[in-house]
């Protein structure tokens, strides 16, 4: 609201656009200090055709954060020693907000401290950060959960990172087995309201999200379900824990695997279209209603798609080289690839596999890899 007003939904993407550039700055200018600041034109023209950073940069969908969050975890963790406390503030700060934006994003933050601060020295900090330093690393993930369970508590009443987010483990459970299993074991005794549609449930857990027909629309809608979904999940894994644990593996490796460019690209017609027209001025209408999107041709070539998994496959294998370096390069090669099995274990293993989870942070492999590439020729 406060960048598109109501009137057009651009300034969202110049604003995008110009955090991300921030931000590679950042990086840039901490890990290849001898390079000019010159030096980030090539790198951004690089990344722009190179790997799916600007399609994402570009849609209105927070998935740009993701890359950006562990980018400035990266910063605070390894070189804060080398901003300055205006920008370190503002990573705190920005780390923060990019954390509220995305469900997915709070453990996220939390595996990547988990992990980074106990080993942030041998990884190749060459300063201490201190007391004061690990408390600005954490400070993101703090006010960003103290923010969303203020704002939960006021307006829902509920103590809750997500107060409505177990309707997506509930989805995955179900479909993963052991969910659907309980529900015809324990209904129609158990009278939970999902017990009526046990026979009709759609074959994806995207169209038991989102159809407006469907059985979770049809049982009152996520925030009523809500309240019964803790109890079928907690029964689905005490009923089956081992075939639970195999269904979160396979959704993990699913997820890990799966990053084509463009997932996500296709008309919203039920989703996004009412919207658009109840907020937006008629000529933004129309733009939106000309769109490709909208008519259903836009979408990724090929090649490109091709072009982008070579190069992201082949820039996660060039950091295993970097993290064989003592320095701040081989932190930044640690982070990238702990974040990606982070993600995929998150975005995956506790929802639902789509090209567009991992997509969104398969651009890190390739920026890190590049701006590694001085130091690594040094060594």
């Amino acid at each position: 609201m406060p960048l598109h007003l109501t009137l057009t939904t651009w300034p969202v993407i110049a604003a995008q656009a110009l955090l991300t550039a921030h931000t590679l700055h950042l990086v840039r200018r901490t890990l290849v200090p001898g390079v000019s600041a010159w030096w980030l034109v090539p790198l951004t023209g690089t990344l722009t055709i190179t790997t799916s950073l600007p399609w994402f940069v570009t849609q209105l969908v927070p998935d740009v954060f993701t890359g950006l969050l562990t980018l400035t975890t990266a910063l605070l963790v390894f070189v804060p020693e080398r901003l300055s406390p205006r920008e370190r503030l503002w990573l705190v700060a920005f780390a923060a907000f990019m954390i509220a934006t995305h469900q997915s994003h709070v453990p996220l933050a939390f595996g990547l401290l988990l992990v980074l601060l106990p080993l942030r020295r041998k990884l190749g900090a060459a300063v201490p950060l201190g007391v004061a330093g690990i408390a600005r690393s954490a400070a993101p993930l703090t006010c960003a959960i103290i923010a969303l369970v203020s704002v939960n508590l006021v307006a829902f009443g509920r103590v809750s990172l997500s107060p409505f987010g177990n309707i997506f483990l509930l989805a995955r459970v179900i479909y993963d087995g052991p969910g659907l299993n309980v529900l015809r074991r324990d209904c129609p005794a158990a009278g939970w309201r999902l017990c009526a549609f046990v026979d009709q449930m759609p074959s994806t857990t995207d169209d038991f999200l989102w159809q407006l027909d469907g059985p979770l629309a049809r049982s009152g809608g996520a925030k009523v379900v809500s309240t019964e979904a803790n109890a079928i999940i907690v029964a689905a894994f005490w009923a089956e824990p081992a075939a639970e644990l195999r269904a979160v593996l396979s959704n993990f490796l699913q997820q890990l695997s799966g990053f084509a460019t463009g997932d996500g690209l296709q008309a919203w017609p039920t989703t996004v279209t009412p919207r658009i027209e109840r907020i937006f001025p008629p000529f933004e209408i129309a733009n939106y209603a000309n769109s490709r999107q909208t008519n259903g041709t836009l979408a990724v070539p090929p090649w490109l798609k091709v072009l982008h998994s070579i190069v992201a496959l082949g820039s996660v294998a060039g950091l295993v080289l970097a993290l064989c370096k003592r320095s701040a390069v081989r932190g930044f090669a640690a982070t990238t690839v702990l974040a990606l099995l982070v993600n995929a274990a998150v975005t995956g293993g506790l929802s639902m596999p789509h090209d567009r989870y991992q997509s969104r942070i398969m651009w890190l492999p390739p920026l890190v890899l590049l701006l590694s590439l001085p130091r690594l020729r040094a060594a």
